[in-house]
């Protein structure tokens, strides 16, 4: 449910942006960085992928995902996705820093939020994923260097 593979890409990607900063940061920092990033990405591609069922089932590399397969219900996804939203920003909140979990709060709405919905309607969403993708190194960032 969480796009696993694709979950720790993002991570990588944040512990990334937390060792090229010229700061070093706490050991706590980086285990809540990577926690917390972990839970973030977790809760939105579990999300994209309870608004996407009807989509997934018409390809074929989606077909065998547990909700295009009815073997989680849409309410067991969503609750999957804000528990582990909401503790993955308790965590970067509270082992790394306000700016951290605000960073993942904001990365779950626009790509949950914003993304999944607006890519059915224009390619501008391209530009969009961008700036998905490039929040968990600044995400890593600013938990290496407090800010």
């Amino acid at each position: 449910l969480s796009k696993s593979r694709l979950t720790t890409l993002v991570v990588l990607t944040a512990l990334a942006g937390f060792a090229f900063n010229p700061v070093s940061g706490s050991w706590a920092a980086l285990a809540g960085v990577s926690t917390g990033t972990f839970l973030c990405s977790g809760a939105a591609n579990a999300c994209n992928q309870v608004m996407e069922a009807p989509f997934d089932a018409q390809m074929d590399r989606c077909k065998q995902r547990v909700m295009v397969r009815h073997l989680i219900t849409p309410l067991h996804g969503i609750t999957f996705s804000a528990v582990a939203g909401s503790l993955g920003t308790l965590v970067l909140y509270h082992m790394c820093n306000p700016l951290t979990a605000a960073l993942g709060a904001a990365n779950i709405l626009l790509y949950a939020g914003v993304y999944t919905t607006m890519k059915r309607y224009t390619i501008a969403n391209t530009w969009l994923g961008s700036i998905v993708g490039a929040i968990p190194p600044a995400m890593g960032w600013a938990a290496a260097s407090g800010t």
